[in-house]
């Protein structure tokens, strides 16, 4: 064991008044607990992509939105200009 887990280990057993087995269970769960959290972290590399493909998808959105407008001020020009 590690000198954290045996510290905590005899936290455990003096504060908590574990069993040998149930604290050597806590400390355990806690490790597991702390892996999974170093798991899930998310890198700088990946935030930066995923913002990048959000800014695009933002972009690709605004442009269609642009052309539909000018589509349609074009139009109502036009039938202004006719009659």
């Amino acid at each position: 064991m590690q000198p954290l887990n045996i510290k905590l280990y005899d936290l455990a057993r003096a504060k908590l008044h574990l069993k040998d087995s149930d604290a050597m269970e806590f400390v355990s769960t806690i490790h597991e607990l702390q892996e999974n959290l170093k798991e899930n972290l998310v890198t700088k590399d990946f935030l930066s992509k995923e913002l990048s493909d959000t800014k695009f998808d933002i972009l690709k959105w605004l442009f269609i939105f642009w052309v539909g407008q000018l589509s349609i001020t074009i139009g109502i020009v036009l039938m202004l200009i006719k009659k």
